[in-house]
C-alpha cells in the first residue's frame, strides 16, 4: 500500500535548520534576521522550527519561518531591514511602534525598522518573510522621488493583499518563490536576480502606503513635462533594453519623479515608460530570433532571459499579443525559411 507524499513546505530547497529547542531556533534566526526574543506560548508545547531562506540578488531575501505552537517573538528595532510578512495561515498579532494589526493570509504586515516591534504568532501560522535591506530601499525611494528622503521611512503596518493595487506586488512574490522552489531561472547575484529585486523594492514603495506616498504619488511634481524628458527616457531604455532596469533607474537618468515620468508618458506616448520598455523588449527579442537562423543560434529561454522575461509562460504571451505568433515560431520560420 502506497502512503501519500509528505506536502513539500515553501522554498525546501533553502533550508537552513530545523529544530525543536527554542534557544536554537532563536539562535538561528537571528543570523538572518536579528537579535530576538523567543518564547513559546505554551510552555510545554513542543516546538517544530525551521527556516529556509533564499536571497536574490544583494538586499532581498524569501524566507519561510515555522515554529508549530504559538510564540511571542521582541526584536526590539529591526535597525537595518524591513520586513513584508505574509501568514500562510493562521494569524498574528504584530504591534510596530503606534500600530497594531491581527495579521492573516489576507493581510500581511510590514514593520518599520526605526519602530519598536513585538509579535505573537498564533498555533500552526507559517510565515512567508521578504526581507529589504532598509539602505536600498531608501535609495530606490530617492531614486523615485529625485529628491533626498530626510524623514524615516515608515509604512503602514497592516498591508491587505487583496486591494487590486498590490496584486502585481503579490503575484510577483509568489511567482519568485515558485521559481525559486523549482531550482531554476533565478540564480543568487545573476542579472535576472537583479532585474527581480528592482522591481520588488520599486512595486513595494510604489503600491504600499508609508510616509512618502503622498509625495511619491506626485503632489509637488503635478508640472507638465516637456516631450524632451519622454524622448530622453526612451532613448536611455532603448540603449539599456538588456540590462536590469527599474522606474528609478530611469527616473534617476532624466532626473524627475516616478510619478512625473508616468504622467509625462501617458500624456505624450500613450503607455507608461515601463509598457514601453517592455514592448522595445520584446522587439529586441524578436530581432534576436529572426536572426537566429543557423543551428548553433540562441534559443527562446535565452534570448528572453537575456531581456528580462523572468516567467517563460508570461512571456510567450506578451509576444503572441504583440505579434501574432509564438517565439518558437518566429524562430522556426527562420530556421526552415
Amino acid at each position: 500500500m502506497e502512503t501519500a507524499a509528505t506536502p513539500q513546505l515553501p522554498l525546501q530547497r533553502y533550508r537552513l535548520f530545523e529544530s525543536h529547542d527554542v534557544d536554537e531556533a532563536r539562535e538561528s534566526v537571528a543570523r538572518v534576521f536579528c537579535p530576538h526574543g523567543l518564547v513559546t506560548l505554551r510552555p510545554r508545547a513542543g516546538l517544530d522550527a525551521c527556516h529556509h531562506s533564499a536571497r536574490l540578488h544583494r538586499d532581498v531575501s524569501l524566507n519561510y519561518v515555522q515554529y508549530g505552537p504559538g510564540v511571542q517573538i521582541d526584536p526590539g528595532y529591526l535597525q537595518d531591514f524591513f520586513l513584508l510578512q505574509i501568514p500562510l495561515r493562521g494569524a498574528a498579532e504584530i504591534r510596530c511602534g503606534a500600530q497594531q494589526v491581527d495579521a492573516t493570509p489576507r493581510l500581511a504586515s510590514l514593520p518599520s525598522p526605526t519602530e519598536l516591534l513585538s509579535m505573537r504568532w498564533a498555533d500552526d501560522s507559517p510565515h512567508l518573510i521578504v526581507r529589504l535591506a532598509r539602505p536600498a530601499l531608501l535609495s530606490r525611494l530617492e531614486s523615485l522621488l529625485q529628491a533626498p528622503v530626510r524623514q524615516h521611512l515608515v509604512f503602514d503596518l497592516g498591508v491587505p493583499l487583496d486591494n487590486p493595487a498590490l496584486a502585481p506586488l503579490v503575484h510577483f512574490i509568489d511567482y519568485l518563490r515558485l521559481t525559486l522552489d523549482a531550482g531554476n531561472a533565478l540564480q543568487a547575484g545573476s542579472p535576472l536576480a537583479e532585474h527581480a529585486e528592482a522591481y520588488l523594492m520599486a512595486s513595494l514603495l510604489m503600491s504600499a502606503g508609508h510616509n512618502h506616498s503622498r509625495a511619491l504619488a506626485g503632489d509637488a511634481q503635478r508640472r507638465s513635462l516637456l516631450p524632451r524628458v519622454v524622448r530622453r527616457a526612451q532613448e536611455y531604455m532603448e540603449a539599456h533594453a538588456d540590462q536590469p532596469l527599474s522606474l528609478a533607474d530611469v527616473c534617476r537618468e532624466v532626473g524627475c519623479s516616478a510619478r512625473a515620468l508616468q504622467l509625462a508618458f501617458r500624456q505624450h506616448a500613450g503607455q507608461g515608460p515601463m509598457e514601453f520598455l517592455r514592448e522595445t523588449r520584446l522587439e529586441r527579442v524578436r530581432a534576436e530570433l529572426q536572426a537566429s537562423a543557423g543551428a548553433n543560434g540562441a534559443g527562446v529561454r535565452e534570448v528572453a532571459q537575456k531581456y528580462g522575461f523572468l516567467h517563460l509562460g508570461h512571456f510567450a504571451a506578451q509576444y503572441r499579443a504583440r505579434f501574432g505568433e509564438r517565439p518558437s515560431e518566429t524562430l522556426a520560420e527562420e530556421r526552415h525559411g
